[in-house]
């Protein structure tokens, strides 16, 4: 894999507790499965959910937990995280809700969909507005990719349209616009990967809860970057640890070598 230009590894919806639906052996495979990763990852993306009730124990745990992964980890608040005032607390414990990091030639954007003790999400003009400031001022050859919780696009096999992204069609728009390559979500439990106008929407499926689709269980995606601009998809099951699926995309542009 000589050609890589980055690697993610992406998670989502670990729902972390001591008192709800988490599986704890889940979380802690997947985590020995990511390090076991080769290549390794350049950086481990989080898409919301890292904790089931949004208070201080889930907090602490999930710190604790999170905090035995030994890569650069990004993390994106989601509607459970911001329950019971745990806004707050992702704040105080984890970091800032709205962050850009650099990663080799990548920018990553991560944004706060969540709406206080709702399962809806909203990103509203101004966290739009940062999508197209943020992203079109970047110089070709440099990969955009977007971190939020709430998915965009409605996902096959996640049942009832429901707790949605209440202006997604004007955050599609924005997107699209502003030449984002890769965009990166959780919330519904379900992995999917499409691609619209050049952009490539993902979704990953949930580590560690036990509110899983049918027989698709818990999973992560494996996300490969090459320098030829193919976009590689893969889903990564935690039970058994075999590849189940593996989308190949490609840019809209070549990227820089």
């Amino acid at each position: 894999m000589s050609d890589l230009q980055l690697r993610i590894a992406h998670i989502s919806d670990t729902h972390i507790t001591r008192f709800g639906m988490h599986l704890p052996d889940m979380l802690d495979r997947c985590i020995s499965l990511i390090a076991k990763l080769e290549p390794k990852p350049d950086v481990i993306v989080h898409s919301g959910d890292i904790t089931d009730n949004g208070v201080l124990d889930d907090y602490e745990l999930a710190s604790e937990k999170l905090g035995a992964i030994p890569y650069e980890l990004l993390i994106a608040p989601g509607n459970h995280d911001e329950r019971n005032n745990g806004d707050s607390l992702f704040k105080e414990i984890i970091g800032p809700v709205d962050f850009e990091a650099s990663i080799g030639k990548a920018v990553f954007l991560l944004l706060d969909s969540a709406v206080p003790d709702s399962d809806n999400g909203r990103l509203g003009r101004h966290r739009q507005g940062l999508i197209t400031s943020k992203f079109r001022a970047l110089p070709d050859g440099v990969l955009k990719i977007l971190v939020l919780h709430h998915h965009i696009i409605p996902v096959p096999f996640a049942g009832r349209e429901k707790d949605i992204l209440e202006d997604a069609g004007d955050v599609l728009k924005v997107i699209l616009d502003a030449g984002v390559d890769l965009v990166l979500m959780g919330h519904r439990h379900v992995r999917n990967a499409m691609q619209v106008n050049g952009t490539v929407f993902v979704n990953a499926g949930t580590v560690a809860s036990v509110r899983t689709r049918g027989r698709l269980g818990n999973s992560f995606n494996v996300i490969d970057i090459s320098k030829d601009g193919t976009i590689s998809v893969k889903v990564i099951n935690i039970r058994s640890g075999e590849e189940e699926t593996d989308w190949l995309f490609k840019l809209r542009r070549k990227e820089n070598k």
